[in-house]
């Protein structure tokens, strides 16, 4: 998601670094350090975008660390202020929620094996054209480094309103002996249990509105 830059942005992270999660490349993250409550799950959002999708889970599930991923510096800050003005609305601290501003083509340069205990993929970006596939965050090598962080039988989540991605992604996870397929739909809001604990992100609420299905599937670790 590509905002335009904020001037706010880069002074307002550096007041609240405390939320934000630095990483020296060198070593790879502790997890057991970015949390006061460092005995609960950690489920990582790649992609965060402006924040509504992880900021509810994290206020719905006090009992879970929250890890929002994202690129850009300006999105993280959108993310970061959206969060900041949700706990405090609700008089709560943020204890279980960190955002990382930063990106590796390998994400196990990043994260320790069987560290992670939930992946979510929200809307990535589709790379359309044949020649982009291997970008895909669903493509096999992707999927292979999931398989690395995630603990034991842990779970990925994905969405996204591009057909022709789930199809593909579907497709890919078929291949790969790391993931076993428990759950998948093409209309997600046709599903009315599914529906129960959903929480949408920005573009998903955009895209149903439009009257766009939102497909989704649930992976888990074999292993």
């Amino acid at each position: 998601m590509r905002l335009r830059n904020k001037p706010w942005v880069k002074e307002y992270l550096e007041k609240n670094d405390k939320y934000l999660i630095n990483w020296d490349k060198e070593t790879k993250i502790n997890l057991s350090d970015l949390f006061n409550n460092k005995k609960q799950p950690v489920h990582l959002e790649i992609g965060c975008g402006k924040g509504n999708f992880i900021t509810n889970h994290a206020l719905k599930e006090s009992d879970i660390n929250f890890i929002g991923m994202e690129k850009e510096e300006t999105v993280v800050g959108v993310a970061l202020k959206k969060t900041l003005a949700e706990f405090e609305q609700r008089n709560k601290e943020v204890t279980n929620l960190k955002y990382f501003n930063d990106f590796a083509e390998d994400l196990s340069d990043i994260f320790a094996p069987s560290s992670i205990d939930k992946i979510y993929l929200n809307f990535s970006d589709p790379w359309p054209k044949a020649r982009h596939s291997k970008k895909r965050l669903t493509y096999r090598t992707f999927l292979d480094i999931y398989a690395n962080i995630i603990k034991s039988h842990g779970i990925l989540e994905f969405k996204t309103d591009n057909d022709g991605l789930f199809a593909f992604s579907l497709e890919e996870i078929a291949e790969n002996k790391n993931w076993e397929l428990i759950y998948q739909t093409t209309d997600l809001y046709s599903d009315i249990e599914a529906l129960k604990n959903n929480i949408p992100t920005e573009y998903e609420t955009k895209f149903h509105t439009a009257g766009k299905n939102i497909n989704k599937l649930i992976i888990k670790k074999t292993f």
